[in-house]
């Protein structure tokens, strides 16, 4: 039996069983007689050890030996299953997994290796997670083919026996080399991530790294199992970020399996809704219908959806709290991986914001802002819709244009907030005279036009514009006054007066201005002979701004004559415009033209500018004295004009002194509708030196009260008074209380229109102080005028 010991255990047991007997044996020979016979106590355990160790190791031998009978006889599963089963928990059962596993790995060594060893190389050839076995020295022994595409080689060969840093990047190798560093260091595994750039983009590299040890127990090579995280780590971050999008977007979103049941929901659907998750899964979207859509909306979007994979429009739906709100929703279909349909999203957005500021843009492109009627966009809109209708069902159209009489006075007077008190009242006494289906319209300032369709009759129409006018006429309040203004209307009707919109709308602004000019309060029907003046008015305009451009235009001037002595007291300069043809343009057609077309301003800057040159030379020549005036006539828009008083100091500039032989005329109406504005810019012209002459007085309203207050000079009396003088006795007496009355207030008196001695003879007896007129003189050119007023003198 002994022979049959392994060589090696013979020497350890015959070291172990001579150290057993030799050391009693010794002590028993140099004992110390005085400590008595016998063995030492120490001896005794050192050989007691000796031999318990021998018997180890005898025993264990023997054990290895019938170990390895019974493995060659029945084989390692015998033995494991001969072995007692143990419960999990008692102290020997690890042991006992730790053999079985050791006879797995005997077996393994004894009857597979061959075919183990080739399924380990199938498994490092076809796994797709990188794998190196490197040895101490850091030296490649082997590598799977992830890893040599990892590393850019194609043959394992090429990498066997290098080292990390021939075949990697630096930064690459330096992290491989020091964690192979700390395996080596803690023989246990490591594991870590590592960020690295390749081919320009960031790329994430995950390892484990464990030992490998001999049967020494000493470690041999180190082991690297590595994945490329790269595109789980981009997918995770895409996750994240379709999360954080999710739950951060301002636009609900909620999602349905392939039955359209809610199964998740993101916190703007909470915060829109009202619902939370908890209350809508499981359940269908329709628990947000507001029923404002018919089903055959959903119809239609369902099967838009089914046959387009998407549907997206404006819808209303119901909040929790029963609000029913807008939102603009788009519904897509989620389809798997076959094709197949596996569920719904939808986004939406509430519109309701939105919706308020269309509405406002809306009011605000079709609807006046100050009196909520409609405004000039929706005006042709609703005569265009009209129009249709009345065509269709062979119906006539009236369109009534309303202008306010008098409104800038009040606007001048009161100020605007005021001037708008009165619009608002004057749009809603509109509204209640006219029927629900007509329109009524805010043109603009103080404009307003109503589109009447239905009219059968052009009578139907008179009665509504009669009601208006009625009821415009009675008293406004404000600022605790009564307050009276009129208005001038013109009618036009469609489809006999024009076929289309903006004709018709020209038409009745036609007949409305027919109207003013007949004396306000007045309605008038657009008369096609008053559109062939109208066409005429814009030849007229036309040819006058040519005019304008060429100055074509001439001066005369008409003497002004004082009645009692017949001494020449000075000449109104009057405009002249001939055309090419040689014909004149009367100034009672081409002034309103230029008035209304803004024209007035540079023909007024040319007329002021020639006279003060045509004076300035007559004073140089002596031709005029003092005491004789040249009137130039200022139209409104000229006094309302922040250039004239610069525009006439420049002219005093340029030619020093003759302010004083100057006067300005303007009309009694142009003072009276602007007397706020125009006051300040009369007295600043008075200040000049210049006089201020009143024209036309007795053809408008001014009153007593109004002439005190105006800085005026003299009174022109409007030539119908003058006209009338020895036919009727009132027309006398009118004219003699104007004088008295100008008089009354150191105002002089001149009377325009002067024809006949005895018209003269009658306003000499009332002590009138000027005339002018075809008596004395017809107006006259620069030469004879300067020869007259160098004469000073008139001979009847």
């Amino acid at each position: 039996m002994l022979f049959s010991f392994p060589i090696r255990l013979i020497l350890p047991g015959i070291f172990l069983l001579a150290a057993a007997v030799i050391v009693p044996v010794v002590d028993l020979l140099f004992a110390d007689d005085s400590a008595g016979p016998g063995i030492s106590t120490p001896s005794l355990l050192v050989s007691l050890i000796c031999l318990a160790l021998l018997l180890m190791l005898v025993t264990g031998a023997l054990l290895r030996r019938q170990v390895s009978q019974l493995l060659r006889t029945s084989g390692p599963q015998s033995v494991l299953a001969q072995s007692p089963v143990l419960p999990q928990g008692h102290e020997l059962w690890a042991l006992q997994k730790a053999i079985e596993m050791q006879y797995r790995l005997v077996e393994t060594g004894s009857q597979q290796r061959e075919a183990n060893a080739e399924l380990l190389d199938q498994l490092l050839q076809n796994s797709p997670t990188m794998i190196v076995i490197r040895d101490t020295q850091g030296r490649c022994l082997r590598a799977n083919p992830a890893y040599l595409a990892f590393a850019g080689v194609e043959q394992e060969s090429a990498l066997i026996g290098k080292t990390v840093d021939q075949f990697l990047p630096r930064d690459i190798a330096e992290s491989a080399l020091e964690a192979d560093q700390q395996v080596l260091q803690s023989r246990t595994h490591d594991s870590r991530e590592l960020v690295f750039q390749q081919e320009g983009k960031s790329r994430l590299l995950y390892s484990e790294r464990f030992p490998l040890f001999d049967e020494n127990d000493a470690i041999h090579a180190v082991c690297t199992v590595a994945t490329d995280l790269t595109a789980r780590a981009e997918r995770e971050k895409e996750q994240s970020l379709t999360r954080y999008i999710f739950e951060s977007t301002k636009d609900g979103i909620l999602v349905t399996d392939r039955n359209n049941r809610i199964v998740q929901v993101n916190p703007a659907f909470e915060n829109t809704t009202g619902y939370s998750l908890a209350e809508v899964q499981g359940k269908a979207p329709n628990i947000l219908n507001s029923h404002k859509q018919t089903p055959s909306f959903y119809e239609q979007m369902w099967q838009e959806i089914e046959h387009q994979g998407s549907w997206s429009g404006e819808i209303w739906n119901r909040k929790k709290s029963g609000e029913i709100y807008p939102e603009w929703l788009t519904v897509k279909t989620i389809f798997d991986e076959q094709g197949q349909i596996d569920g719904y999203f939808g986004v939406f957005t509430d519109i309701s914001e939105q919706k308020k500021t269309e509405d406002s843009l809306r009011n605000m492109a079709y609807f006046d802002p100050l009196t909520n009627l409609a405004n000039r966009s929706m005006c042709r809109e609703r005569l265009s819709h009209d129009m249709k209708l009345a065509d269709r069902h062979h119906e006539a159209l009236a369109l009534v244009f309303i202008d306010l009489d008098f409104f800038k006075h009040v606007n001048d007077s009161l100020g605007h907030e005021y001037g708008d008190r009165l619009l608002v009242e004057a749009a809603q006494r509109i509204q209640d005279q006219v029927r629900s289906s007509d329109t009524v319209v805010r043109w603009g300032g103080d404009e307003f036009i109503l589109i009447l369709p239905g009219i059968f009759k052009a009578n139907m129409a008179l009665v509504v514009a009669s009601n208006v006018l009625d009821s415009l006429k009675q008293p406004f309040r404000l600022k605790n006054t009564d307050v009276y203004i009129g208005a001038s209307i013109g009618i036009a009707l469609y489809p006999d007066d024009a076929r289309d919109g903006e004709t018709l709308i020209r038409h009745a602004d036609a007949a409305m201005y027919s109207a003013k000019s007949k004396g306000r309060d007045q309605i008038c029907f657009f008369d096609p002979e008053l559109n062939r003046k109208n066409l005429e008015l814009i030849q007229i305009k036309a040819d006058l701004r040519k005019a304008i451009e060429q100055e074509v235009f001439s001066l005369v001037y008409q003497p002004k004559v004082c009645l009692q002595s017949q001494k020449i007291l000075g000449m109104e300069a009057l405009l002249r415009w001939q055309r090419e043809d040689g014909s004149f343009v009367s100034p009672a057609d081409f002034i309103p033209v230029a008035e209304r077309s803004g024209l007035i301003m540079p023909l007024g800057q040319w007329v002021m500018a020639n006279v003060c040159k045509q004076v300035d030379q007559w004073q140089q020549q002596g031709q005029i004295v003092d005491g004789q005036r040249i009137s130039v006539n200022l139209s409104p828009r000229q006094l309302s004009d922040p250039q004239l008083l610069p525009q006439m100091r420049r002219q005093f500039e340029q030619y020093p002194g003759i302010e004083q032989y100057l006067n300005i005329e303007i009309t009694e109406t142009a003072v009276i509708e602007n007397i706020q504005s125009i006051m300040p810019v009369l007295e600043e012209i008075r200040e000049m030196g210049l006089q201020v002459e009143l024209d036309d007085f007795g053809s408008g309203y001014s009153s007593l009260n109004y002439l005190r207050q105006l800085p005026v000079d003299i009174l022109k009396v409007d030539r119908t008074f003058t006209a009338e003088l020895g036919v009727g006795v009132p027309e006398q007496a009118i004219m003699e209380t104007i004088i008295k009355m100008a008089h009354s207030l150191d105002i002089l008196v001149v009377a325009e229109g002067l024809e006949t001695p005895l018209q003269l003879e009658i306003l000499q007896q009332l002590g009138c102080d000027k005339g002018q007129g075809y008596l004395f003189s017809r107006p006259l050119a620069p030469e004879a005028a300067a020869a007259l007023l160098a004469a000073g003198q008139l001979s009847l």
